[in-house]
């Protein structure tokens, strides 16, 4: 099994793949689905209200992280607060590397687009406990290999030497900022204590 380096260095370096596992702003969803029920249900059929409120059930990740270094040396970054553009950032600011990335490629439930779009909130700065940012030199093969073992991945970026970390949306491009405000702030200023309370 391969050690996490624990000092604070990464193992990420420049032309690693980026791969995200599972989808983006899982827990952030389940934790709408729950505060804002009641203005969702005017909305949506209770089966996909309820199908939300339980991605929380993918929040640990332990054993997707167990399992990915079991495969190969990576850097795994667990995303949560500020979703997938504060992950990008972190992992990419840690290790002192540019990064390119595909907004399109980033997988997301459509019970989150739903949601995010009655709620007019931003599923990429969505709490996203539940999908693993890694870094991997041989990304596309691990990606594969997750697949087959049950776990959905996919790449969605790689590292460069620059200093520049850029999100692609077809033919538009965007630097990545420091991390924002996760966008259950927004709804209730103290949902880590209520995510702990649970």
């Amino acid at each position: 099994m391969h050690n996490r380096i624990i000092d604070g260095s990464s193992r990420l370096k420049p032309g690693m793949e980026l791969i995200l596992t599972r989808q983006i702003a899982l827990l952030g969803t389940a934790l709408l689905a729950k505060q804002q029920e009641p203005r969702l249900l005017r909305r949506f059929p209770e089966a996909m209200v309820e199908e939300a409120k339980g991605f929380d059930v993918f929040a640990d990740t332990t054993q997707e992280q167990n399992l990915i270094q079991d495969l190969t040396e990576a850097e795994i970054f667990p995303l949560g607060e500020g979703g997938i553009l504060a992950g990008l950032w972190k992992i990419a600011d840690r290790a002192g590397v540019g990064m390119t990335a595909d907004l399109r490629k980033m997988t997301i439930r459509q019970e989150t687009v739903e949601i995010c779009e009655e709620l007019d909130v931003n599923p990429y700065l969505l709490e996203s406990s539940g999908a693993l940012l890694v870094g991997a030199a041989h990304g596309y093969a691990l990606a594969e290999e997750l697949n087959q073992k049950g776990i959905p991945a996919v790449v969605i970026g790689r590292t460069d030497r620059g200093n520049d970390r850029i999100i692609y949306n077809q033919d538009r491009r965007r630097f990545v900022d420091k991390p924002a405000k996760d966008e259950l702030c927004r709804f209730f200023p103290n949902w880590k204590e209520q995510t702990q309370a649970e």
